[in-house]
C-alpha cells in the first residue's frame, strides 16, 4: 500500500477507535555502497529499510508497537498491540505527544541531482581514485580500501495533536585508504569527503590527500616522554568531541553519568570555546526542521565563551528538569525508543589559520589522529589514554613524523586548556565538526 495512504488509514482507524493521544512515526532509508579493489568491483550492496511505529497514551502511560508490513490488515493489530503494551508498562515517566502550533525552519536537505548519479559514475570515480593513488608515488604499495557510499532518508510524523510533518534528505561520501612503504618503514593513512553534491567530489584530490598523509608518516622518529603543548588537528579533535558528545544529554545528566551535572551557568571550558548544535546548518549532514517527536529544531550554544548554557533535551527529560525541550529527541529507526542526539555538533571556528597555530606553538606536537576512542576514553570521567599519531613541531615547522605514541589527559581539563582555535572547521563522517586547536599540557609518552 502507498505510504501516505497507509498512514492516513492508521490515523482514521485510531480516531474511529476513540483514541485521543496517539502518533504515527514513519522512517525509511536507502543506502548504496560500492567498493573497488585492484581495478575491479569488489563489493556492491543496496539496502533498504522502512517501517512505521505507532504510540498511544492509555491511562497516562505510553504504549508502542511497530510494523514493516504496510497492508490494510496490519492496521488494527498495530494499534491494538500499542494499547496492550500501554496497559502493562511499568515505566512511570510522563511522556507527552507534541502538538503545539509551531513554525518550522525550511531545510533543503535533498538534492535531486545526487539521486540521479548513476552506479557507473560512482564506479568510475573509485577506479580513478585508486589508479591515481597507485601512480602518484612508487612508495604507495597498495590501496586497501576504496569505497563510495550514498544514502537517502525520509521521515513522516502525524499525530492526534495536529502534526503532519515530512522531511527527506540525501548525501554521498567517498573514502580511500593507502599503504606506503620505504624500506622497513610501513605506514597507512586515509582521506574522505562527504557532500550533497557529487560534482564537488574530485577523485584525484581525494587520492592525493591520502597518499600525501601516508608518505609524510614514513621513517618516523621517537621522542622523549613528557608533557607537551600540542595542536590537535581538526579531524582528530572532531573525533574526540564526538566520542564525548553524550555528556550534553539531559538523560545522562539525570542518570548522574555526566560530569556537567549541575554546572549550567558555570565556566567549563576556556573563554574562547563555543560548542554549538545547529540543526539548520546549510548542507549540514544532520540538518532537519524537526526532531523525532515533531518538535521544531533550534540552533543552540551548549557552551558559549566557556560557559555551559544548556543540556540537550527531549520532551521527557525537559519535563523532569522543568525546562523546555531543545528539540533533540532521536529514534534509532522506527523500532527504536526515544532518546537524545545532536544534529550538527561542532566547536565554533576561530580566526587563526593553521600556520598561525604552528607559529604560536613553535615547539611541540601535532596530533593528527587518535585510536581506541571507545576503549581508551572514559566518557563519564573524561580520562583518556589513547594511541596517537602525529608529528614533531620545531620552530613553527612540522619536522618529523612520530612513532606511535600515547597521549593521556582529561577531556574536561583539555577544554579549559585550549589556547587558540583555528579557522579550518571540518566535519567528520559522523557529522561532528571541529577546527584545529592549540592546547597546553598534554602528557605524551613513547
Amino acid at each position: 500500500m502507498d505510504i501516505k495512504l497507509f498512514i492516513d488509514k492508521v490515523f482514521d482507524t485510531a480516531k474511529d477507535m476513540k483514541l485521543d493521544d496517539f502518533e504515527i512515526y514513519f522512517t525509511s532509508s536507502e543506502n548504496e555502497t560500492i567498493k573497488v579493489f585492484k581495478g575491479e568491483i569488489d563489493t556492491y550492496s543496496n539496502s533498504q529499510n522502512m517501517g512505521i511505529s505507532f504510540r498511544v497514551k492509555v491511562n497516562e502511560k505510553m504504549g508502542y508497537s511497530y510494523t514493516e508490513s504496510l497492508e490494510e490488515e496490519d492496521i488494527i493489530p498495530l494499534i491494538e498491540r500499542a494499547i496492550s503494551n500501554a496497559k502493562v508498562i511499568e515505566n512511570l515517566d510522563v511522556i507527552e505527544i507534541y502538538g503545539e502550533k509551531s513554525i518550522y525552519e525550511k531545510i533543503d536537505a535533498f538534492n535531486p541531482d545526487l539521486k540521479a548519479v548513476t552506479v557507473d559514475a560512482k564506479i568510475n570515480f573509485l577506479l580513478k581514485a585508486e589508479k591515481t593513488a597507485l601512480e602518484l608515488d612508487s612508495r604507495i604499495k597498495s590501496v586497501n580500501y576504496c569505497m563510495i557510499g550514498s544514502g537517502y532518508g525520509e521521515n513522516i510524523i502525524k499525530n492526534s495533536k495536529g502534526l503532519d510533518l515530512y522531511h527527506n534528505g540525501n548525501s554521498i561520501y567517498a573514502y580511500i585508504a593507502v599503504v606506503a612503504q620505504d624500506g622497513e618503514s610501513i605506514k597507512n593513512d586515509s582521506a574522505y569527503i562527504v557532500t550533497k553534491n557529487f560534482s564537488e567530489m574530485d577523485p584525484v584530490k581525494l587520492a592525493t590527500e591520502a597518499v600525501t598523509k601516508a608518505l609524510n608518516k614514513l621513517n618516523s622518529t621517537s621522542i622523549q616522554s613528557n608533557v607537551y603543548n600540542v595542536i590537535i588537528e581538526n579531524d582528530a579533535f572532531a573525533d574526540l568531541l564526538g566520542a564525548m558528545s553524550g555528556i550534553f544529554s539531559g538523560e545522562a545528566i539525570q542518570k548522574g553519568v555526566s560530569k556537567l551535572k549541575g554546572k549550567i551557568g558555570e565556566a567549563v571550558a576556556s573563554s574562547i570555546v563555543t560548542i554549538t548544535d545547529n540543526p539548520h546548518l546549510k548542507d549540514g549532514y544532520g540538518s532537519a526542521p524537526f526532531d523525532a517527536e515533531g518538535v521544531p529544531t533550534q540552533c543552540k550554544h551548549l557552551i558559549e565563551n566557556g560557559i555551559l548554557k544548556t543540556y540537550l533535551h527531549n520532551l521527557k527529560t525537559a519535563k523532569k528538569d522543568n525546562v523546555k525541550t531543545t528539540g533533540n529527541a532521536a529514534k534509532g529507526g522506527y523500532k527504536g525508543t526515544m532518546g537524545i542526539s545532536s544534529f550538527n555538533l561542532y566547536l565554533e571556528k576561530g580566526d587563526h589559520s593553521f600556520q598561525d597555530l604552528l607559529n604560536k606553538l613553535q615547539n611541540g606536537i601535532l596530533i593528527t589522529g587518535f585510536s581506541g576512542l571507545h576503549s581508551g576514553l572514559n566518557s563519564i570521567s573524561g580520562d583518556f589514554s589513547l594511541a596517537t599519531e602525529g608529528f614533531l613541531i620545531e620552530n613553527g615547522i612540522i619536522s618529523k613524523p612520530l612513532n606511535q605514541v600515547t597521549s593521556a589527559g582529561n577531556f574536561f581539563e583539555l577544554l579549559k586548556n585550549i589556547e587558540y582555535i583555528g579557522s579550518d572547521l571540518k566535519f567528520n563522517l559522523s557529522g561532528v565538526g571541529s577546527p584545529s586547536v592549540l592546547i597546553n599540557n598534554i602528557s605524551i609518552s613513547s
